[in-house]
């Protein structure tokens, strides 16, 4: 049998750990759309582009992130490349409109390769894992981006 004082305690308890729970997110991540370039060689002028891309690079610093903005269409493969002066970096691909991350990856050097499963906005958030994030460290990093056409 539970003593009084547990049923009492617990509900407060709940309480704390929500509140802990809520003061740790992530705060808003600056954003930004990237614009691809074609890589397309100039000669040919097929209809579409076989490949698009583009390269960013930033620096963040403690809890502070970056969310890039990619539209793309079903079927197009995108490829990640991060590059980061700290191990600690990682990175988090989300699909429009999905409740849960496509990909997460982090370390100096990590890659990431897919088909895309919907058209529509993708976003890909840089930043640091908790533990760097609370120590105040930074990481220099780059991004690069290529989305490829079927075919």
């Amino acid at each position: 049998m539970l003593n009084i004082r547990w049923v009492l305690l617990l509900p407060l308890l709940a309480i704390t750990l929500c509140e802990n729970s809520i003061a740790r997110e992530a705060p808003q991540a600056q954003r930004e759309k990237i614009e691809l370039t074609s890589d397309q060689p100039s000669g040919g002028q097929p209809a579409a582009p076989l490949s698009q891309s583009a390269r960013v690079s930033a620096t963040i610093i403690g809890h502070q992130a970056i969310e890039y903005l990619i539209d793309a269409r079903t079927g197009q493969s995108l490829e990640l490349d991060l590059l980061s002066s700290n191990t600690q970096a990682g990175f988090r691909i989300t699909a429009p409109a999905a409740p849960r991350a496509l990909h997460k990856g982090h370390g100096q050097s990590a890659h990431f390769s897919a088909t895309l499963p919907r058209d529509g906005t993708y976003r890909v958030r840089i930043y640091l894992l908790h533990g760097a994030a609370d120590k105040g460290e930074s990481a220099d990093f780059a991004l690069r981006i290529r989305l490829r056409n079927p075919g």
